[in-house]
């Protein structure tokens, strides 16, 4: 056989043999592959109005009756020297009733707020003095209200759920994935407040508080929710989870107060007894009501 015949039947050969391999590849190859599909993404959750949103925050602080916690403060301002820093203790009994107690890091107690309504009482041990009165004012002593109401504020965040009166104006609208709520008051009451929720979970994310110009007094952010317990049941039967959140920063738009709470221990719906509000008897029964 001519050296080219056998050159062209050995070609031929290769050819096919090339060919077959491709073939084959391509086979397997389409056989083993899969179209990935993009990745699913949830639809938005309704929007819902302002009254059913107040509706299920209420409903869903409604499941936490009582609270102790323990976490602790940093604080600056203009009001204070350098950064202070102390550890708190809150006690809270549905719907107004709250006890906070801030120690310095050596263990020496630094003041004793009790809240009831609107009046307050607080101990000051170290300088031996007792204060009374209406919550608005502890605004008025210098270097001391601003603080201690921001703090309250902070600790507190949406544990009641959205406290509203029957007079107060509400709109809300969607931001960025939040749900913002506006809460005007009557024409004669305080300055509102703005917050945002978590459309998905309805934690609150910020909340702000306004003076009657619609000015920004004071701003508060949450993180880090985690949860804490549960209840047996909502309206609906269903199991209602528990979750507060462990970091909590707060500033005056003045800037006489800047706070950074951080929680150790949050306990929902313990039971209290008159020796936790540091009195006998009936709690509600005190110098807050007779001042």
């Amino acid at each position: 056989m001519p050296s080219w015949a056998k050159t062209i039947r050995t070609s031929g050969a290769s050819s096919v043999f090339v060919t077959l391999s491709l073939w084959a590849w391509l086979t397997l190859s389409t056989g083993c592959t899969t179209v990935s599909r993009p990745p699913s993404v949830a639809p938005p959750p309704p929007m819902l109005t302002a009254q059913e949103l107040v509706a299920r925050l209420q409903e869903r602080g409604a499941a936490i009756q009582t609270l102790k916690a323990q976490f602790s403060i940093e604080a600056t301002g203009k009001e204070m020297k350098g950064t202070q820093r102390m550890e708190a203790a809150m006690i809270y009994q549905r719907p107004n009733q709250i006890r906070l107690r801030t120690f310095a890091r050596i263990g020496l107690p630094i003041f004793d707020l009790t809240l009831i309504d609107d009046r307050y009482q607080m101990k000051i041990p170290m300088q031996g003095k007792l204060l009374t009165g209406r919550v608005a004012d502890l605004d008025q002593h210098q270097g001391l209200g601003p603080s201690i109401l921001l703090g309250v504020q902070a600790t507190l965040g949406n544990l009641n759920g959205t406290t509203v009166s029957a007079t107060d104006h509400l709109t809300l609208h969607d931001e960025a994935g939040l749900y913002v709520l506006e809460v005007t008051p009557s024409v004669n009451g305080p300055g509102g407040r703005r917050l945002w929720f978590d459309q998905r979970t309805l934690e609150l994310v910020r909340e702000e508080f306004l003076d009657s110009a619609g000015q920004t007094q004071a701003t508060i952010n949450f993180h880090d929710y985690r949860p804490v317990g549960s209840v047996a049941a909502d309206s609906k039967g269903q199991a209602v989870e528990i979750v507060r959140p462990y970091l909590v920063r707060a500033e005056d738009a003045g800037g006489r107060a800047k706070l950074l709470l951080t929680f150790r221990e949050i306990v929902p719906n313990p039971e209290l007894s008159p020796d936790d509000w540091g009195v006998t008897g009936d709690v509600r029964v005190s110098a807050l009501e007779t001042n």
